[in-house]
């Protein structure tokens, strides 16, 4: 079967190409190298370094590029291909973004996808080493996929077997206090027609 591949690299797409090119990047292709993917889209305002709203699709090629979506209108006198739901959008993102790749270069954003992951590791191990006092046990559960080949983010839950008072939401409400904002997520969710609450992801056993 020939099925056409969209790649979402909304955050990863200007993390993993760098990380490859120091030496620490993804174990496989994810890109147009394979022959299946015909689009990748990432989020430049992300790791990108534009400016809130700004994000890019690429296709392997004008063919697959619908025509809903290009439509072709005229414009100062000539024809033009507009590629955006209103025609009319502003500048300033893509202004940003190619500031940027210009600035940075690839060796830029490379230096500072290796400085991102430097920090994240750092504030990784520091969760990771902390211990609840009382009950001698780790304070949290680390739940990312380490300190290779991943998004420079740290995902930990408070440890479930020390029984605290007080859950991930209620500390996320006391950090934001401080002006901390970290982004807390339920691992689950309360189902509408039992009206319980479930886990949002289950290990399935393959037969």
């Amino acid at each position: 079967w020939q099925i056409g591949v969209h790649v979402d690299a909304a955050s990863g797409g200007f993390i993993a190409p760098f990380q490859e090119m120091s030496g620490k990047g993804t174990p496989a292709p994810f890109d147009f190298r394979l022959p299946n993917v015909l689009t990748m889209s990432a989020s430049g305002h992300k790791f990108g370094e534009s400016i809130c709203g700004t994000g890019w699709i690429v296709f392997r090629q004008r063919e697959d590029l619908a025509e809903h979506i290009a439509v072709t209108v005229t414009y100062l006198g000539g024809s033009s291909d507009s590629l955006t739901l209103n025609f009319s959008r502003p500048a300033s993102g893509p202004y940003v973004q190619f500031y940027k790749l210009l600035r940075l270069g690839r060796e830029g954003y490379k230096q500072k996808v290796e400085n991102q992951m430097s920090v994240t590791a750092y504030l990784r191990h520091f969760i990771q080493d902390l211990v609840h006092e009382p009950s001698g046990k780790k304070r949290f559960q680390m739940l990312d996929g380490g300190d290779a080949r991943c998004l420079p983010v740290v995902a930990a839950r408070l440890n479930p077997e020390i029984g605290l008072h007080y859950n991930d939401i209620d500390m996320q409400h006391a950090l934001s206090e401080s002006h901390w904002y970290v982004s807390g997520y339920r691992l689950g969710f309360e189902n509408p027609s039992t009206e319980d609450f479930e886990d949002l992801f289950t290990d399935v056993e393959q037969t």
